[in-house]
């Protein structure tokens, strides 16, 4: 079985204008850009074959962030006109050959690997006896990332677009297909999308931003 993890980091982060992704944080006596402390998380699976960083805007900053010979990027050249199309490059980069996708933006990073274990090893179950399945993490009433997608839906994934919602599109079009797995991970929800954000990021998950 083969799994893959999509890691959407190609936008242009407007309301954190130093560039979210590479901002360097200091976790367990680590210091890290967000974007590596993301893709440092989904390598911890041992489920998990593989890793693509969809790129765009500030690609090669993130590229160096990440500065991993393992991981495989790909190129968004229309990354400014929303993330539907950096779903779609990362799933039509792995859809000949993945049983299930993971998808998840590269600005909510503080998941806890456990969570994505747990996950992922559902999606192992699922799949045993069904190809048509869709598992979104869910914290009180609100679902949250990644998205999981198994075979037999992922080719749906490339007819979306920015008119039809992107991925909120899909997954109201396939919502009988989805399946909610409650966690109490706050990660699973909290995006960063300005300098507040990480600021508070501080306090819940015990992180130190370093500002530079």
């Amino acid at each position: 079985m083969i799994i893959s993890s999509i890691i959407l980091a190609a936008g242009i982060s407007e309301r954190f204008p130093a560039g979210k992704l590479i901002q360097k944080i200091t976790v367990d006596h680590r210091e890290l850009p967000l974007i590596k402390y993301v893709v440092e998380k989904f390598k911890a699976v041992d489920y998990i074959s593989e890793i693509v960083v969809v790129l765009g805007h500030d690609k090669l900053r993130i590229m160096n962030s990440i500065n991993d010979p393992f991981i495989k990027f790909v190129l968004n050249p229309n990354y400014m006109a929303g993330m539907s199309y950096s779903v779609k490059v990362g799933v039509r980069s792995v859809i000949k050959y993945a049983d299930i996708v993971l998808i998840h933006p590269g600005d909510v990073p503080f998941i806890k690997v456990q969570t994505i274990e747990e996950l992922v090893r559902r999606a192992i179950e699922l799949y045993r006896f069904n190809r048509e399945f869709i598992i979104i993490p869910k914290y009180g009433v609100k679902g949250g990332h990644p998205v999981i997608i198994s075979r037999g839906l992922i080719k749906y994934v490339l007819e979306i677009n920015e008119e039809t919602r992107g991925l909120k599109g899909f997954l109201n079009r396939f919502r009988d297909k989805i399946v909610y797995y409650h966690t109490t991970d706050l990660g699973v929800l909290y995006d960063i999308d300005r300098p507040e954000d990480l600021e508070k990021a501080q306090e819940i998950f015990k992180i130190k931003w370093i500002r530079k």
